[in-house]
């Protein structure tokens, strides 16, 4: 027996390697969402144009898009314990220069050193927790590790103002780049983590090494609902503003809940009934939830598409990451996590892109209703597709 089955033949799943990785996870997630929300401001208040601030924030994306499939060949070949630390490292550094200097080619390096670390970091945290939790209960196990990430979006950004307003900006960088340093101390208690290398073998580098095409039909889904979520993210404002509708940050209160109450049930009934009982009622939803939103009116209208959009990607995102994982095999979980989440990289970096380019064709109201409506288009497209490729290979 290999020693990922030894490490995940457990039927416990909250053991001590998996909850140290849960921790591991969500002060990473805290660690980005306390600067992300304040790094635009913090540029702009030292000097920098508004458009080379936004120039500044976009390249820990497209580090991330660019570096993503080079982090799944180095999960799978490379010592998990000391990727862990580098990526750490690297997050802390990024952090720490932006305390330290003004200058804006360091700040555009730093930059890049922060968005290489995370990129690096959260394929190594989901190629390694897999290693811990239970075969029979991947969905759960995803699905709780996924909170750590709503935890970061709901609450961390208010931590990084507060530090931010109380002490200055830099204390918060530096307050944010503690949290990466803190989590070198759970590595050495992470169960024989340095004996759970990868058993990929060192064969000569291919293809398939740093993008897995047996991946392609769980990703494509998946880079549908990240365009989904970078148009939200971008828009919705603008949105309620043109509807002159007040109180839109409810909107997103809504959905953290949403989402941390349905991921762990999503999860039980992936494990127990398959994935065609999350994945598609979960899609289905999405696709319901922004064609409503482009004809809403009011605010508790928005709010009930909120609502929908979190039971539905609650559902279909972590399943999907599920099933990739046990598709691919857990041997290999690096390539496969890494190749999903580039379709993740891709889908929310185009999304405000395409949105951006429509509205300027498409003023007003019209044209938020038809992005949010072909958002909705290209959910229902690939979630035809995913039902024609699950029911050819019997997902």
């Amino acid at each position: 027996m290999n020693q990922t089955n030894t490490l995940s033949g457990s039927s416990k799943l909250w053991n001590r390697s998996y909850i140290l990785v849960i921790l591991i996870s969500t002060m990473s997630a805290f660690s980005f969402y306390m600067v992300a929300t304040i790094l635009s401001k913090y540029l702009v208040g030292i000097g920098v144009t508004l458009a080379l601030a936004g120039f500044i924030v976009g390249l820990f994306s497209l580090t991330s898009l660019f570096s993503r499939p080079f982090c799944g060949w180095m999960v799978d070949r490379l010592n998990n314990t000391h990727l862990l630390l580098g990526s750490n490292i690297l997050m802390a550094v990024g952090l720490l220069g932006f305390a330290a200097t003004t200058h804006v080619p360091l700040l555009i390096a730093f930059r890049i050193l922060n968005g290489l670390g995370f990129a690096v970091g959260s394929t190594v945290q989901v190629a390694l927790i897999v290693r811990f939790i239970p075969h029979d209960r991947t969905g759960e196990g995803i699905g709780y590790m996924g909170i750590s990430q709503l935890i970061g979006v709901a609450v961390a950004p208010g931590v990084g103002l507060a530090i931010a307003d109380a002490a200055g900006m830099q204390a918060a960088f530096i307050v944010a780049a503690m949290l990466p340093v803190v989590t070198c101390l759970f590595l050495p208690f992470i169960k024989n983590l340095r004996d759970a290398k990868p058993t990929a073998e060192k064969a000569k580098i291919a293809f398939r090494d740093f993008v897995e095409l047996k991946a392609l039909p769980f990703t494509l889904p998946y880079s549908t609902l990240s365009f989904v979520n970078g148009i939200i993210a971008s828009y919705l404002v603008l949105f309620a503003d043109e509807l002159d509708v007040e109180g839109i940050s409810l909107y997103f209160t809504v959905y953290a809940v949403g989402l941390f109450l349905i991921r762990p049930l999503a999860g039980k009934v992936m494990d127990s009934k398959g994935l065609k009982y999350t994945v598609f009622p979960g899609m289905l939803l999405t696709a319901l939830s922004m064609f409503m939103l482009g004809i809403s009116q009011s605010l508790w209208i928005i709010l009930l598409t909120g609502v929908l959009r979190a039971i539905g990607q609650g559902a279909a995102q972590p399943s999907l990451q599920a099933g990739c994982i046990n598709h691919i095999g857990r041997e290999r979980s690096g390539v496969a996590t890494s190749t999903y989440f580039l379709g993740g990289d891709i889908g929310q970096g185009v999304g405000p892109m395409i949105a951006g380019a429509i509205l300027g064709l498409m003023t007003g109201l019209q044209g938020y209703s038809f992005v949010f409506s072909l958002c909705g288009g290209l959910i229902i497209i690939a979630m035809i597709y995913f039902y024609f490729v699950s029911k050819k290979e019997k997902y």
